[in-house]
């Protein structure tokens, strides 16, 4: 648990936040049946999807370096929008072997731009293999984005032509990466699916349905609390309010607020499940509707706000500084709500996270 979370939830809170809700069998069967649909109809078609995304990710920056042009250049960086928004809809429910593979580390971690450009200035061969040995910090998608989203990206020199290679080999180190967490869970393979299914049964990971849906809501929580970030560092908020544009993390894209946007219906799908009408939504709404509607209409002012924003964010953060206020504060109010009522009405556990910054 950040700091940030620990200031907002008051004493009295934390030392009743073991306690149990309704232990009745209606309770049971949903929160079973919220665990099954959140395996198998959520995450397992997300993970799939990133998965797909990241062999057309891969198949295009192999493109771009066989053929370097505006049209192969064009549909690389196409490729990488679309896999970044797949990448970003798995945010709220990264849990289980995204956690023990550290997979935000290596698919998102912020670029060493330095030790990128040493990289490059090297003679070393950039192969799946060498790059997959490198640092998070020059691998990941974006390491990609720095590379790709640059004029550079075409030079018909030997520097242009060593660029393209490495963001081949990194589109491949990235592939790999989605294959092994999609493998993970598939019910053919390691079946983290049946895993978080059948929480509290023999077999589980999970002794109990609480465990499993302590650690869905912190990580919804953990994921509300990763996106205001998103905003407030830009912001200043952690910095004496001055503006730092370099701290926006999609900036080199301009893919921020799309990154938000689709953080956000990851969240929805948590809440309100694969076809809007299960989720935890309906959980929490069986013995408190007023809490699953709080919830509902938080969510709601999140999406509104973030459309408010006039893109791209980095002009937005000093022309219209106020509508990127007002989603920070939208997405406070909601992990408020998340870290409070929800988690008192579920009776969650909220656990340290050693992720902090993901």
């Amino acid at each position: 648990m950040s700091p940030i979370l620990r200031r907002l939830i008051p004493p009295t809170l934390l030392l009743s936040l073991a306690v149990a809700s309704c232990g009745d069998s209606q309770g049971t069967a949903l929160r079973s049946a919220f665990l099954k649909e959140l395996a198998g109809d959520v995450a397992l078609p997300t993970y799939r999807d990133f998965s797909t995304r990241t062999e057309t990710l891969a198949g295009a920056l192999t493109a771009l370096e066989a053929t370097p042009t505006e049209t192969t250049l064009t549909e690389a960086r196409a490729a990488w929008r679309e896999t970044r928004g797949a990448w970003l809809r798995q945010e709220a429910f990264r849990i289980g072997p995204a956690e023990e593979r550290h997979t935000s580390a290596a698919v998102n971690q912020v670029p060493s731009t330095t030790g990128i450009d040493s990289l490059l200035a090297e003679d070393t061969p950039l192969t799946e293999t060498s790059v997959a040995e490198q640092g998070a910090n020059r691998k990941g998608m974006l390491a990609i984005e720095y590379l790709l989203f640059d004029a550079a990206a075409l030079e018909e020199s030997n520097a242009g032509t060593r660029r393209r290679t490495y963001l081949k080999a990194l589109g491949a180190v990235l592939r790999t990466e989605a294959a092994a967490v999609l493998a993970a869970w598939e019910p053919e393979q390691d079946n983290y699916v049946a895993q978080l299914s059948t929480a509290g049964n023999d077999g589980s990971t999970y002794a109990t349905q609480k465990e499993a849906v302590d650690t869905v809501v912190n990580r919804l929580i953990f994921s509300v609390e990763v996106a205001e970030q998103k905003l407030s560092k830009p912001l200043g908020f952690e910095t004496g309010g001055t503006v730092r544009p370099e701290l926006e993390e999609a900036r080199r894209s301009d893919n921020s607020l799309k990154d938000l946007e689709n953080a956000v219906l990851g969240m929805e799908r948590v809440w309100l499940g694969a076809n809007g009408s299960g989720g935890l939504s309906k959980v929490v709404a069986a013995t408190n509707k007023q809490v699953d509607e709080t919830v509902r209409g938080d969510l709601a002012a999140v999406r509104s706000a973030l459309e408010a924003i006039p893109p791209p964010l980095r002009t937005a953060l000093t022309n219209d500084r106020e509508s990127v206020e007002n989603a920070r504060a939208a997405l406070a109010t909601l992990r408020a709500t998340l870290a409070s009522e929800v988690v008192s009405n579920l009776g969650v556990t909220l656990k340290f996270n050693d992720n902090d910054g993901d």
